[in-house]
């Protein structure tokens, strides 16, 4: 298993929130519009772009009263989408362990592509809602850097005018299969260990891998029913921290449809390892959102009739391990791949002239023609 985070930009929230009088609990390639050619699962490698093509996207800051004059940009923690005026979804693990007085001390900062222009709307945040099972307990649970049922609803003292979005309803699955193309966006760092986040929004192109990708790199850790495996078609962008909670969204005929949140992903925000999303379409998660949305506001969030084209002809990366260069050319042809330098490992144990490693994991969907380099033992 890859050294895997959950995203959370969370150093200078903690330092805002315990500051207060509270404490916190221990719980438990076809670019969207002026997107420009983008890379994938989030935003280390990807575009600026503008508020206006994702007008629900919105930031999780500490409330301003907390640090005077500090810049959102450096009170900014976590992203979130807009379901409804006055309730915002995002990741479980952005919140999770704040007292019900830190949660009233989040702002929601909306219609902004730079976070410190001081434009668009500022909400505060007046309660949390997260999945209970049977007895009352939280769904949620946090697993060597892992978050499963990682979802959260927060509810605002005031109305956002920004146009909402809808969860991908049931007859709607077929446009977020494995293959096809999606689009996640936010203010996360844009590179690995920095400290600061992106003066604009940014954007980047996903593409939505097979479950089995994610199950090869974080075993059961991956439970497919409530999280999406991610990674970007040429492997060089990466979720990272700040990310979390953010859209990640598919284009239908009815417009767009929210499919998955940022969760979690390598620790290093390295683009050859799949990124994982909170599966916030799928049957179970998106029946209580729809449920609660329905309770809190009075409103429908989940489209319906959307459709969607083919997903792309991807090179599917397959398992090359043990074969000769040869064999490999001809095994990566049959599935729209090639094979690239082929480098000697002096050191690795295995069969002279065989392939003992590669760049990409079997079962990655890359761009057309994708070349795989591999290493043979010598």
């Amino acid at each position: 298993m890859v050294n895997r985070a959950a995203l959370l930009w969370c150093g200078l929230l903690a330092a805002f929130l315990l500051a207060t009088p509270s404490t916190a609990d221990a719980a438990t390639e076809d670019p969207a519009p002026s997107a420009g050619r983008g890379a994938s699962a989030s935003i280390v490698g990807g575009r600026d772009t503008t508020i206006g093509q994702w007008p629900w996207q919105v930031a999780l800051t500490a409330a301003r009263r907390l640090a005077p004059g500090t810049l959102a940009s450096r009170r900014f923690f976590c992203g979130g989408s807009v379901l409804a005026p006055r309730l915002v979804i995002t990741a479980g693990h952005c919140v999770a362990n704040l007292t019900k007085r830190q949660i009233r001390t989040i702002e929601i900062i909306s219609g902004r592509t730079r976070l410190n222009s001081g434009r668009g709307q500022v909400a505060r945040v007046t309660g949390l809602r997260m999945p209970l099972d049977g007895t009352g307990k939280r769904r949620y649970r946090g697993l060597a850097g892992a978050a499963d049922w990682d979802v959260a609803l927060l509810t605002l003292a005031s109305p956002l005018t920004v146009e909402p979005i809808k969860l991908a309803g049931p007859d709607e699955a077929a446009v977020w299969t494995p293959g096809h193309v999606a689009w996640t966006t936010g203010w996360g760092i844009t590179r690995a260990f920095a400290d600061r986040v992106p003066a604009k929004l940014q954007v980047a192109r996903q593409v939505l891998m097979g479950d089995g990708l994610c199950r090869r790199s974080d075993g059961i850790a991956f439970q497919a029913a409530r999280m999406l495996c991610l990674g970007g078609a040429r492997g060089h962008a990466s979720a990272c921290s700040g990310d979390s909670g953010g859209p990640l969204v598919v284009k239908t005929s009815d417009g767009y449809r929210l499919v998955g949140l940022t969760s979690y992903g390598d620790g290093a925000c390295r683009g050859y390892i799949p990124s994982v999303d909170t599966r916030v379409s799928g049957e179970q998660i998106r029946r209580w959102v729809a449920s609660t949305a329905l309770k809190l506001t009075g409103e429908n969030v989940v489209g319906t009739g959307g459709t969607a084209g083919p997903a792309p002809n991807w090179c599917r990366i397959p398992s090359v391990f043990g074969l000769k260069p040869a064999q490999a050319r001809r095994k990566l042809k049959n599935h729209n791949c090639r094979l690239g330098k082929v480098r000697t490992d002096p050191w690795a144990a295995g069969k002279a002239g065989r392939i003992i490693g590669y760049s990409r994991l079997p079962g990655w969907l890359a761009s057309p023609g994708f070349k795989l380099n591999v290493w043979i033992a010598s």
